[in-house]
């Protein structure tokens, strides 16, 4: 029952967040994005997350967002004949030279073989790793990014990618959108502050 109960739960979630990107997929300048002529699909969440590669795409968007281009998109892997695994995929086009920013939950870390207390919600990544860390848990990053259901964040040169896991209850796609964006100056000033010193 426990088991019936989550998939019809994350059955919903499928449902509303598909809806809500097909509506943003109709508004002048967005499109939903779909394989190219040589069957490629968009994989702008690879240099972040590459270990998503393995996922299959589910819907797919892509428009301006303020002075951004955002793509958003929904992933499944199926991990059994029952259960699916689902993530939420935002990713802000900001181009600019920085350095390399990961804020990794316990499940993204998993994927690279690390772990980390689980009272802390974040693992923060970075080639100044202690420094990144200790400005990290000052500011009020984690606790805005744990009140928009906690994603695993990547920021490198070629912008700034959230991802969700599970898949969260889209309740209102353009409010979660514009809260990301809102944390975009935060992070990129995190990034900018974690370049080594030369």
């Amino acid at each position: 029952m426990v088991g019936l109960t989550f998939a019809v739960r994350t059955a919903r979630r499928v449902g509303k967040a598909d809806r809500a990107m097909r509506a943003l997929a109709a508004r002048p300048d967005w499109e939903q994005l779909k394989r190219d002529k040589d069957g490629a699909q968009w994989s702008g969440y690879a240099i972040h997350f590459p270990w998503l590669l393995r996922a299959q795409h589910g819907t797919t968007v892509t428009g301006p967002l303020g002075e951004h281009r955002v793509t958003v998109a929904r992933l499944v892997e199926n991990l059994t004949s029952r259960v699916d695994a689902h993530w939420l995929v935002v990713v802000f086009d900001v181009q600019g030279s920085r350095a390399n920013l990961r804020l990794e939950r316990n499940w993204s870390a998993a994927e690279l073989g690390l772990s980390f207390h689980k009272d802390a919600p974040y693992l923060p990544m970075s080639d100044d790793h202690a420094g990144t860390t200790e400005r990290f848990h000052a500011s009020e990053l984690p606790e805005r990014l744990v009140e928009l259901a906690g994603p695993a964040v990547s920021v490198t040169k070629d912008g700034v990618c959230f991802v969700h896991h599970p898949l969260p209850d889209v309740v209102d796609m353009d409010r979660l959108l514009e809260e990301l964006a809102g944390m975009l100056p935060d992070l990129l000033a995190l990034a900018g502050d974690s370049a080594p010193e030369r």
